[in-house]
Order: C-alpha cells, then structure tokens, then sequence
C-alpha cells in the first residue's frame, strides 16, 4: 500500500515527504486524489495530514474537486474527516452548488445526506436549486 501511495505521488510529480506541495492547476496531492475521484488515495492522504482547505488556481477546493470527478465516495471521506460540507470558494459557491450545476446527481444526494445546505446563496444570489441543470437534481433538491 505504501508502494502505491509513493508511486502516485512520484508519477503526479510530487515529492512524498511534501503533502503540500503545489503541482498542475495548483492542486495539491490531495486536491488532485479529489479531482481524479481516487478514494484510495484521498484516504491515505488524509491519513497522512493532508490539508483539507487547500485550494487551487480556479480557487476551488477538495469537495468541488470530488464533484467534478462525480466522487460520492470521495465527498464522504472528505467529510467524515472534517472538511466543511458548506465550504465556499471566492465566489461563495459550495459545493453542492457545483454538483446542481453540473447534473451530479449522485453528488447532490451525498452532499445532502452529509448536511450540505441547500439554502445558501452565491455571491450572485443563486442557491442550488436555481442552478440545478437536471430534473433529478432539482427533485432531489426540492425535497431536501
């Protein structure tokens, strides 16, 4: 396991004694684990002290990283070690306002079911079921 977990970090360019380490985008490793959906290794990393606020060039964190990958399993290990389900990037967008945006389904129902509320607003003024862009998110939404 440890082989793999240094094997992935020399082939992302990363050093594996430098969990902060900035690489493509500025994505940390954990911010690049979240972004490639690879649980394995968001758990090791996280396990290792990894920082879960870490954000890259576009200022979007772990949790916007892990629903771009449509990662559920991904968004529950983040949480359950302590990220903020409710985190904003500069724009005050979360999370759950990227996957509604984004038709995650499965990212919505996750983000839910860990406390993400659905009742924030953006910077703009929008929550996430105004930026829903599918019917199944905006039921899921809807009935949250």
């Amino acid at each position: 396991m440890v082989e793999q977990y240094i094997t992935w970090l020399q082939s992302h360019g990363f050093h594996p004694n430098t969990l902060e380490e900035y690489g493509f985008n500025g994505n940390t490793p954990l911010l690049l684990a979240a972004l490639e959906g690879n649980a394995m290794m968001v758990s090791r990393l996280i396990e290792a002290g990894a920082n879960l606020y870490a954000v890259n060039k576009d200022f979007n964190g772990v949790l916007f990283n892990a629903c771009y990958a449509a990662s559920p399993e991904v968004i529950r290990l983040l949480i359950e070690a302590g990220a903020d389900v409710n985190d904003t990037n500069e724009e005050g967008t979360t999370a759950l306002m990227y996957a509604a945006s984004a038709s995650r389904v499965e990212c919505v129902q996750m983000l839910l079911a860990l406390g993400a509320n659905p009742n924030l607003q953006n910077e703009d003024g929008f929550s996430a079921i105004e930026l829903a862009t599918h019917r199944d998110v905006y039921k899921e939404l809807r009935s949250a």
